[in-house]
C-alpha cells in the first residue's frame, strides 16, 4: 500500500482528524514562507496575546492560535500526537463529537492563557486541543472500559499523567493553555459519551455482538 492509499484509507475513517493535519500544515507553510516563525509574524498570523483579544477585540485569535505552531518541530511533534490520539478518539466516538471536542477543548484553553495566563507571552499551537483530545481518551478508560484492552487504558493513562508532569516542568509550555483543554476534554464526556463505539457501524453484526460482549 503506497502513501497515496494509506492516506485515503485513514481519511475514511478519521476524517476530521486529516483535515486539522492538513489545515495545520497549510498554515505552517504559510508562516514559514512570509517571515518565518518570529513573534512578529506569528502574531500577524493570529497568535494569542491577551491584550489583543481583550483590549483590541480580536477575538478570532482564539481559534486561529489553534492552527499555529511556533517551528517546523513543534508542528511535527503535535501533529504526530494528533494522528494517533486523535485518530483513536475519532474512531470511537465519530468525527461529529470529535470535532465537538477538539474545537470546544482548543477554544476553553485559548480562553484560559487569556485571562489566566501572561499578558506579555505569545501563544500558539494545538497542544490544548489535543490535551482535550487525551482527556476524553482517558474518560472513556473510565467510562467505558470493556471497550479497551487493559494494556492499552494503562497505556492512555501513563500518556496522560505523562504529559501533564511534562506541561510543569518543561519551559515555554503553556500551562493554562494544557490545563484548560485538558479540563474541558474531561468534562464534556460527562454528556457526549456514546453507548457504543462509532467503528462497531461498520462491522458485521456477529463481529460487532462478539465486541461489545
Amino acid at each position: 500500500m503506497n502513501y497515496t492509499e494509506r492516506f485515503k484509507e485513514y481519511y475514511k475513517y478519521h476524517p476530521v482528524t486529516s483535515i486539522i493535519i492538513i489545515i495545520n500544515l497549510v498554515m505552517a507553510l504559510l508562516v514559514m514562507f512570509t517571515g518565518g516563525f518570529s513573534l512578529l509574524n506569528l502574531i500577524s498570523w493570529g497568535a494569542i496575546l491577551p491584550p489583543l483579544v481583550t483590549e483590541n477585540g480580536e477575538y478570532y485569535r482564539i481559534i486561529t492560535a489553534m492552527a499555529l505552531h511556533g517551528s517546523v518541530l513543534h508542528f511535527a511533534m503535535n501533529s504526530y500526537v494528533l494522528y494517533y490520539i486523535g485518530g483513536h478518539l475519532e474512531k470511537f466516538v465519530g468525527p461529529v463529537k470529535y470535532l465537538i471536542v477538539y474545537m470546544v477543548a482548543g477554544i476553553v484553553s485559548s480562553l484560559f492563557v487569556v485571562f489566566f495566563g501572561a499578558a506579555n507571552v505569545v501563544t500558539i499551537g494545538a497542544s490544548g486541543a489535543i490535551f482535550g483530545v487525551m482527556g476524553g481518551l482517558f474518560m472513556l478508560t473510565i467510562k467505558r472500559a470493556n471497550w479497551f484492552h487493559p494494556q492499552a487504558i494503562r497505556s492512555i493513562r501513563n500518556l496522560m499523567l505523562i504529559n501533564l508532569v511534562f506541561t510543569f516542568i518543561i519551559p515555554n509550555i503553556s500551562i493554562p493553555g494544557h490545563l484548560g483543554g485538558l479540563v474541558a476534554g474531561v468534562l464534556l464526556f460527562f454528556v457526549i459519551t456514546p453507548d457504543e463505539p462509532h467503528f462497531t457501524r461498520y462491522m458485521v453484526p456477529d463481529a460487532r455482538d462478539q465486541y461489545m460482549s
